[in-house]
């Protein structure tokens, strides 16, 4: 329903404790995040001293340096959502949600990180270069075998592991690793925002509640929000783009298992049923990798090749 008339601030708290169910959307809406991050500032500054791991006290500014229209439509670029932060007046900070594994991530975030680092103006020294941090919060596994719930990467030296240059570096924290959460994290309480950000109901946010503060406040500003019509919207329409996404996706994964197997049972009648199948994968992950623009390892994890048989058909994949 429309929102009639603005809540203050007693009586979104007072709404939000009360309400039961299923959240409409959650912080893993992208569009929900940003615009809970951006219409209050005390939940985004509690976000960033989680993810800095430094107190409010450090946190003097923070200057939203690409704010929307909240309840505009974005269409499909994600980049909009991102929070482009600069802390302090020293730093640059790039925020974004990111749950749906959409490939290229790693190369994404260079991207992002790139785009953003080093904007002098004419004059300036290269010593005054702000440093840059790119943090995404995704729910998908980004590489394999890694357990790491928090993750910092930075240049350095591969033989002394010596830092190149703190002023760049990405940081990823991964929703699905909660239970890998160190020591550091627990004290910073980033295994708090990760679940909320994953809540599905008002009863999980209510247990958060009760002993986070920066909780409580995202709380009454996601009930607030929800009742924005046009901002809720919006979040309908980001839901339906993933869920597209997603199905355009997975189809073309089943076509290019179809038409490789279909390809491989072919030569199969020629050359063996073993090197009928073999022949039918390699197909498979060509397609995908055409179709899909993966990369051999990413069409093989999606194709479900076992890890052991992977190198054999990387090997099978190169140029004659």
């Amino acid at each position: 329903m429309a929102n009639t008339k603005q809540l203050n601030k007693e009586e979104e708290i007072s709404l939000f404790q009360h309400a039961t169910g299923k959240l409409a959307y959650g912080l893993t809406n992208d569009y929900m995040f940003r615009a809970i991050m951006q219409k209050n500032e005390k939940v985004l500054r509690g976000l960033i001293g989680s993810l800095l791991g430094i107190s409010q006290e450090e946190i003097v500014s923070v200057e939203l340096t690409n704010p929307i229209i909240l309840g505009s439509a974005i269409g499909e670029k994600e980049s909009i959502l991102d929070l482009k932060i600069i802390l302090n007046h020293d730093q640059l900070l790039n925020i974004e949600m990111q749950v749906a594994n959409r490939g290229y991530w790693v190369e994404r975030s260079l991207l992002y990180l790139c785009r953003n680092f080093g904007r002098l103006q004419s004059g300036q020294d290269y010593a005054e270069v702000m440093p840059c941090l790119h943090i995404g919060i995704i729910d998908f596994d980004l590489f394999k075998e890694e357990e790491g719930f928090y993750s910092r990467y930075r240049l350095l030296n591969v033989e002394n592991r010596r830092i190149y240059s703190s002023k760049f570096g990405i940081n990823v924290l991964n929703l699905r690793k909660t239970e890998h959460a160190t020591q550091e994290d627990r004290i910073n309480e980033l295994d708090v925002w990760a679940k909320l950000f994953k809540a599905k109901t008002w009863e999980e946010i209510r247990m958060l509640a009760k002993t986070n503060d920066f909780v409580k406040e995202a709380a009454t500003s996601i009930y607030a929000v929800s009742e924005d019509e046009a901002i809720r919207l919006q979040c309908e329409a980001r839901e339906r783009y993933e869920r597209d996404w997603a199905g355009s996706y997975n189809s073309g994964v089943r076509d290019g298992i179809k038409e490789g197997m279909e390809a491989g049972l072919k030569e199969g009648k020629k050359e063996g049923r073993k090197e009928g199948k073999k022949e039918g994968n390699l197909e498979a992950i060509r397609n995908v990798m055409k179709n899909l623009q993966m990369t051999e390892q990413q069409a093989m994890d999606a194709l479900g090749i076992p890890a052991s048989e992977q190198a054999e058909y990387a090997a099978l994949l190169q140029p004659k």
